[in-house]
This record gives C-alpha cells, structure tokens and sequence, in this order.
C-alpha cells in the first residue's frame, strides 16, 4: 500500500495483547472451564479403572488424561487473560480452574506413590475410587448448569460434596479392616493410599465449595 505521496507506506504492526483487551473479547470461560471439567472427569475414570484392577493401561490413562488436562487449563488461563469481561468473576474462574486440575493431580499422585511402594488396589480402594467418580461427574454437571441454571448449579455442588462424605465412610470402614492385616509394611502402604483417596475427596469439595460460592455471588 502507497502513502499520500506514492510512496510506499509501513506495514501497520500487529495489534497487540492490550489492543485486544481494548477492543474487547468474550471467550467463553464457563465452556472452557466445563471443557477442563470433563478432561478431569475423564481421568478420574481412568482413576477408577486403576482402581478396580485395571492395571498399568488403566494408571497410563490416568496420567494421558492429566497432560489433557494441563493444556486445557493453560488454554483457559490464555482466554481468560485476553478476555475483556468473563460471565462469571475472573478470580471464580482462575480458582475453578486451579481446583479442578487439583482433583486429577491429585488422583495421579496416588497412583505414582502406589506404584513406588508396590501397592496394588484392593475392593476398599474401587469403592472410593466409585465415589471421586460421582463427585466429579456432579462437579462437572454443575460447571455446565452455571450460566442457565445457577440454583441446579448449586444443587449439583451438593451432590459432589454428599459424594465425598459417603467416601469417608468407605475411608474409615478401609482403615478398620487394615487391623486384620498382620504385615505391618501392608498396612503402612495402604494406610498411605487410602488417606490420598480421601485427598482427592478433598479436592473436590473445594471445587464445589468454591461453585456454591459462585452460584451465591451471582444470586
């Protein structure tokens, strides 16, 4: 292209992160955040399968799932820095998103630390793992219901969290029957095991904690 004077003028340069800000961008995060939602759900399956005897497939799956998830939350956080307004506050959705990918982080540690101490999981460990995949499906039925349905938002909230509280039950029900085992390297082994099954449980209450949370502050 030629100035005014028929010389050719400068390229214009490109337009950068605070000229997109101006103009202004809508990413949808609650879709974004859902996305990371199901890739967690996605992994705690896997989390499961490991758990009901799935074998080095199920745990490789599990790990798969948690490098899916790492991208998903970076393409979150890279929407959400670019973004002009957020339905939902960008604190609520930065906390979302870092809770969510504590859930699965979570449950892959488990998985490493029971492959260090050569610690297979036994029927205690597939009850768990049943409930975190409850909890988390409800977590993740929230993350979609936020935008159109707040209040089912916040009922799904409950339902992870009741899911977490039968948890502690199969927990302490887990911890009872470690008494009848007379080898006490077992009985450390699983002890630390199951207490990182009611880790992940713990994570997930502090996504639907934190989803209540949003539900209110929009209420």
């Amino acid at each position: 292209m030629n100035d005014a004077r028929g010389e050719p003028s400068a390229p214009r340069p490109a337009l950068g992160p605070w000229w997109r800000t101006l103009l202004g961008s809508t990413p949808d995060v609650i879709a974004l955040l859902a996305a990371q939602g199901g890739v967690t759900l996605d992994g705690l399956t896997a989390f499961g399968a490991w758990s009901h005897g799935g074998g080095p497939d199920a745990a490789a799956a599990v790990r798969s799932a948690q490098h899916q998830a790492y991208h998903a939350r970076r393409g979150l956080l890279a929407a959400l820095q670019g973004a002009l307004s957020t339905p939902i506050d960008q604190e609520d959705v930065y906390l979302l998103s870092e809770r969510i990918d504590r859930v699965l982080s979570q449950a892959r540690n488990t998985v490493r630390e029971a492959e260090v101490l050569g610690w297979e999981p036994d029927r205690h460990a597939g009850t768990m793992s049943d409930r975190l995949i409850e909890g988390t499906r409800s977590l993740v039925d929230g993350l979609a219901l936020l935008r159109k349905e707040p209040v089912a938002a916040g009922r799904r909230s409950d339902a992870a969290s009741d899911a977490v509280h039968r948890l502690e039950r199969d927990y302490r029900g887990a911890m009872a029957s470690l008494s009848e085992v007379e080898d006490l390297r077992a009985v450390l082994a699983a002890h630390d095991i199951y207490r990182r099954y009611l880790s992940v449980g713990e994570a997930i209450v502090e996504v639907a904690d934190r989803l209540w949370y949003v539900v209110l502050r929009g209420a």
